[in-house]
């Protein structure tokens, strides 16, 4: 898989804002505290981008990461220690990124990147988030729609134009049955 054109990725979007916020006291060129360098990317992947880690790819809400910039800079575990706040728009960026799947360089994700960009789409679309998949059925025909549910033996879609339709997995490309089970849980 892909990473989806215009996705925000660390090398192009983040290590921006976190060499004017960060680097001072999470990098190898200034000082590791806590032992978090933010321009060590094997290790940062490793041990620091992962579903326990402080940064939880797909779930900016869970990730300690986003809670330390997020608290009150009165607070003793606000981040960064002893700056300002980051400027929303800096924040929502640092959200975004994870809530994609916090890719290091989108042109070149690893696998572990390409699964993890997978598990949040489907997380995303199961949730009810705006991800359209290519349905194809048995006749090769393909539209683009997002998943809405399972109906029983049957998948509900959602065309971009609003209209929905009922498709029994019967009438679907195994592919595109097999997608419509994986959305369900099946």
């Amino acid at each position: 898989m892909a990473a989806p054109l215009g996705a925000v990725d660390y090398q192009n979007d983040i290590q921006a804002i976190l060499k004017e916020h960060c680097w001072e006291c999470h990098s190898n060129e200034k000082e590791v505290k806590g032992g978090l360098a933010f321009d060590d990317i094997a290790d940062l992947s490793r041990s620091a981008i992962n579903p326990v880690g402080l940064i939880r790819p797909g779930d900016p809400e869970k990730s300690d990461f986003v809670a330390r910039l997020k608290l009150d800079e009165e607070e003793d575990d606000f981040m960064p220690k002893n700056g300002k706040p980051l400027r929303a728009g800096d924040l929502a960026k640092i959200e975004q990124w994870i809530r994609e799947g916090a890719l290091i360089d989108a042109a070149n994700p690893s696998e572990v990147e390409k699964a993890r960009m997978e598990d949040v789409k489907l997380a995303n679309a199961r949730s009810g988030g705006e991800v359209y998949f290519q349905w194809t059925n048995t006749q090769g025909k393909v539209i683009e729609a997002k998943y809405s549910g399972l109906e029983g033996d049957a998948v509900k879609i959602t065309m971009k134009n609003g209209k929905s339709f009922v498709v029994p997995l019967t009438g679907l490309s195994p592919e595109s049955a097999a997608l419509a089970k994986k959305l369900g849980g099946q």
